[in-house]
């Protein structure tokens, strides 16, 4: 699985909140402003390609397509990869780093470690 562009990323974003969508209605829920229909197009197939987004054939010409990949499974692909990318694959690194930055509180730590002994 690939890291998505920005302009792919608004695509698939489109895709997990809406479900199946034809192009037309992927094109309207994109935010202002709105790229040229064929640059959509564009996207979508590419999207497709490698494996993101699948389609359904409706009648001729008509297509809806739809997320192939969860929101989570590409959230946790481009979080491994920054984790190992940037603290050698150590998730204690990482968290380490977002206390260092205050970009986590303790109540949030508090709160992973019950869901750690949880699982």
């Amino acid at each position: 699985m690939k890291k998505l562009t920005d302009k792919e990323l608004a695509v698939m974003n489109v895709l997990w909140d809406n479900g199946a969508l034809s192009m037309r209605d992927i094109l309207e829920h994109l935010p202002e402003p709105q790229p040229h229909f064929n640059t959509v197009a564009t996207f979508v197939r590419r999207l497709e390609q490698v494996g993101m987004i699948k389609h359904q054939e409706l009648g001729a010409r008509f297509f809806l397509y739809e997320a192939a990949v969860s929101r989570d499974k590409y959230a946790e692909m481009v979080n491994k990869e920054s984790v190992n990318r940037f603290f050698g694959g150590s998730y204690m690194e990482f968290i380490s780093c977002l206390v260092d930055q205050q970009e986590i509180s303790v109540d949030e730590l508090k709160e992973l470690i019950r869901m750690v002994e949880k699982k």
